[in-house]
């Protein structure tokens, strides 16, 4: 991770003293627990009050769940894109379901605000939502010993943020190829749900298609 402005503190779970996040994030308590300290974690950093409803969490988890192990075939073929295409699935449940809402307001100090200051401004749960997923697959990242994620400009721009609240409001799944635009991805934008028209997916599966042995002609 090159920009550590956009990503949460919170504590992944050990198994035998080795990282575990990425099974771990996939149990409903465990999910709960890791949201539930970033979240804090935020509320803390940003001095605003997002409240969580459990009910629409575990809805987000299931979700997500469900969508993550209908594609998961196609880990193999490029962990790294896949990961992102995951984390990608689980901001798309995130703002479908919205588990996250703006409490009683919190008194700011006056002052220049940060960029990522401006945008929590902007739209506080989105960018709850979006840290979080990216944090979580930094995290993942790291565990499979691949190349951490990097911000592109987009990723603190309010105009783009301001386009990526406006889409998503009508179609959530367009979080799939935000997140890849804010991660300098190559976003997808006709068919964002499938992990198999994902410009580094196919270039894995034609290179795989290519080492297949060809069959004989029948005689």
């Amino acid at each position: 991770m090159t920009d550590t402005a956009l990503t949460l503190s919170f504590d992944a779970t050990t198994s035998g003293g080795r990282q575990e996040l990425r099974r771990s994030i996939r149990r409903l308590s465990e999910f709960s627990r890791t949201v539930e300290i970033a979240l804090q974690h935020f509320n803390k950093r940003y001095g605003v009050h997002l409240v969580l409803t459990q009910r629409s969490l575990t809805r987000a988890f299931l979700e997500w769940v469900r969508r993550f192990e209908a594609e998961r075939g196609l880990a193999d073929r490029d962990r790294r894109d896949f990961s992102h295409f995951a984390a990608g699935i689980l901001l798309s449940s995130l703002v479908r379901n919205r588990p996250v809402a703006a409490g009683e307001p919190v008194a700011k100090p006056s002052g220049l605000a940060r960029p990522d200051e401006v945008l929590v401004d902007f739209w506080a749960e989105g960018v709850f939502y979006f840290e979080f997923c990216i944090t979580v697959l930094d995290k993942v990242l790291a565990e499979q010993d691949l190349e951490g994620i990097h911000l592109s400009p987009e990723a603190l721009q309010l105009r783009s943020w301001a386009s990526f609240r406006e889409n998503v409001a009508s179609d959530p799944d367009l979080a799939i190829p935000f997140l890849d635009l804010f991660l300098c991805g190559d976003p997808n934008w006709s068919f964002p749900k499938a992990a198999r028209f994902r410009t580094a997916l196919q270039g894995q599966m034609l290179d795989w298609n290519k080492r297949l042995p060809k069959s004989s002609p029948d005689r």
